[in-house]
C-alpha cells in the first residue's frame, strides 16, 4: 500500500499558475494595444454619393436694341392713349388724341372725386395692379434693386392702360362738344406700339459703351394718360418689325468658349424657351459684346430694356462624388484569351507558373480581381502576380510573361459600404472646382458611401 502512495506524481501547481498569468497578461497587453490603435487613428470620413450636375452655361446681362421710330406730338395739351402698350396696330391707325383745353381730363377729375368714382375701376382692374405689385415683392433682391425703376413704370403703364379705357368713355359720353377739342394721332406705320423712352431709341450695338450696362445710370420715363406733352414731345413709339438685338456684355474668357461656335443657344429672364440664334462678337478695350441676332419674340420682351440672358454651353448630369474621393491604380490588362471564364466575373481565375528565389517553378491557379472589361480585355489588379510569373492562355498557345503585359491606370473611388475600402472604378463625366460627376450607369449608385479623402487609407482597409 505504502509502495503504491510512493508512486504518485504530484504536479506542479506553481507552473500551472505562471502559465495562466502569462495568457492573461498577453490578453491584456493585446487589448491595451487595439485600443490605443484605436483611441490614435484618424477617423475615416465618409461621403453619402448624391445625383448632380454642372452646366458650363454663361449667365450675363443683355440689351435689347429694336428698329423704335418716336412720334412727336405737334402740339401741347394732355395725352389720351387707345392702343394698350405692346399691341399691334396698322398704319394710320389712331393711337392717342392730345387734349389742348383739358376738359377730358377734368371730367375723369370730377368723376373720380364723385361717388360713383370708386365704380370706374372694375374689382378685375384692381386685381390687375395687386398682381403686378405682388410680382415685383417676390422677385424682389437688394442686388437687383434698379429693377424698382422698371416696375415704377410697369405700374405707370398698367394705371394707364385702364385709364385710357375710362377716358375714351368720357369723351363718348362728351359727344361732339369734346371731340372738337382734340387731335387724334395716328401710326406712321403697321408695328407694336410702345409708351416710354430711355435714350436707347436710335442705339446700335456697335455704339453701345460698357457703360451702358450699369443700370444705376437707366433713366427711364413712362408716356401715359393724363400726361400733358408740349409740342414736338415724343407721345409713343412703334417698332415696324421682328428684327431685333441683344446686346450682352462678356468677359474675354467668357467669349473664348464662343469663338468657334456659329449659333448658339440661350434662355431670356428664366424662361424655360430656349432659343437659338447667330452671333457675333464685337471686342472692346476690356471686354466683348456679344450681338444675338433674332426674328421673332420682340413683341414678348417690348417693355424690356434690359434682359437676363444666360447661353446654353454644356450640361452634365451623374453622380457627385469630392475630388479627394479619386484614386488612380495601376492595372495589368489581361487578354480575355488567357482568362478561364466564369460567369461572375469577379470569379476569373488564370494559370500561371511561378518561380521561387531558389530556381524551383510551380503551377499555381490565382483569382482575379477585375475592376474593369471592354471586347478584348480584363483590367485587374496587379499585386496578385510576381514578376517571375508566366501566363498560360486558357485558349493555348504560348506564355506570356506577366512583366510584358501592357499596363493602363484607372479612375476609382474606395467603397466603403461594408466597413472595408473597396477600390470601385469610375468614369469621369465633368470635373469643376471641388467635385467631379461620374457616369451613374456604372458600380457606383446614388447614397452609397465612399471615403471622403482617398488618400487616408488603402484598398481594403478596414474602416471601422
Amino acid at each position: 500500500m505504502a509502495d503504491r502512495n510512493s508512486k504518485v506524481i504530484k504536479m506542479n501547481k506553481t507552473t500551472k499558475v505562471n502559465g495562466a498569468i502569462i495568457i492573461f497578461f498577453l490578453i491584456l497587453i493585446y487589448f491595451v494595444a487595439s485600443l490605443v490603435k484605436s483611441l490614435t487613428k484618424n477617423p475615416v470620413t465618409t461621403y453619402k454619393v448624391s445625383s448632380s450636375n454642372i452646366n458650363n452655361n454663361i449667365s450675363c446681362q443683355g440689351i435689347a436694341l429694336r428698329s423704335e421710330q418716336e412720334v412727336k406730338s405737334t402740339k401741347s395739351g394732355y395725352l389720351i392713349y387707345f392702343v394698350k402698350d405692346g399691341d399691334k396696330v396698322n398704319k394710320s391707325a389712331s393711337v392717342c388724341t392730345v387734349d389742348e383745353t383739358g376738359s377730358v381730363i377734368s371730367a375723369i377729375q370730377a368723376a373720380g372725386q364723385s361717388e360713383e368714382g370708386n365704380n370706374l375701376f372694375t374689382s378685375e382692374d384692381y386685381k390687375n395692379i395687386r398682381n403686378t405689385i405682388d410680382q415685383y415683392k417676390s422677385d424682389y433682391s437688394n442686388e437687383n434693386f434698379a429693377s424698382l425703376y422698371n416696375f415704377k413704370s410697369q405700374i405707370e403703364s398698367k394705371v394707364m392702360e385702364l385709364s385710357s379705357q375710362v377716358m375714351v368713355q368720357q369723351i363718348d359720353a362728351g359727344g361732339a362738344q369734346v371731340s372738337s377739342t382734340l387731335e387724334s394721332v395716328t401710326s406712321p406705320d403697321s408695328g407694336v406700339i410702345s409708351y416710354y423712352t430711355d435714350g436707347f431709341e436710335n442705339k446700335t450695338p456697335e455704339g453701345l459703351t460698357e457703360s451702358d450696362f450699369n443700370q444705376q445710370n437707366y433713366k427711364r420715363t413712362s408716356l401715359k394718360s393724363g400726361d400733358v406733352q408740349n409740342a414736338g414731345a415724343t407721345i409713343f413709339k412703334i417698332c415696324p418689325d421682328e428684327n431685333w438685338n441683344i446686346v450682352c456684355k462678356l468677359t474675354n474668357d467668357q467669349a473664348s468658349k464662343l469663338k468657334e461656335e456659329t449659333s448658339i443657344t440661350f434662355t431670356i429672364n428664366n424662361d424655360p424657351q430656349e432659343i437659338s440664334a447667330d452671333f457675333s462678337l464685337l471686342q472692346k478695350e476690356n471686354c466683348y459684346f456679344l450681338v444675338l441676332n433674332l426674328s421673332k419674340y420682340m413683341i414678348n420682351y417690348i417693355s424690356d430694356r434690359y434682359l437676363s440672358i444666360e447661353i446654353i454651353l454644356d450640361r452634365y448630369a451623374g453622380l457627385k462624388v469630392p475630388n479627394s474621393s479619386l484614386v488612380e491604380k495601376e492595372t495589368y490588362k489581361i487578354p480575355k484569351g488567357a482568362v478561364k471564364n466564369e460567369e461572375d466575373k469577379m470569379m476569373q481565375t488564370v494559370q500561371v507558373t511561378r518561380t521561387d528565389k531558389d530556381g524551383k517553378q510551380e503551377n499555381k491557379t490565382l483569382k482575379l480581381t477585375v475592376y474593369k472589361e471592354d471586347d478584348d480585355y480584363y483590367y485587374v489588379d496587379e499585386t496578385v502576380f510576381d514578376d517571375s510569373d508566366m501566363l498560360h492562355p486558357a485558349s493555348g498557345g504560348d506564355a506570356i510573361q506577366v512583366l510584358s503585359l501592357e499596363r493602363e491606370k484607372i479612375t476609382g473611388v474606395y467603397l466603403g459600404n461594408q466597413g472595408v475600402a473597396n477600390f470601385l472604378e469610375v468614369s469621369i463625366v465633368k470635373s469643376e472646382d471641388e467635385f467631379t460627376i461620374v457616369n451613374s450607369g456604372e458600380g457606383l449608385k446614388e447614397y452609397d458611401n465612399i471615403v471622403q479623402d482617398s488618400s487616408s487609407v488603402v484598398e481594403n482597409q478596414t474602416l471601422y
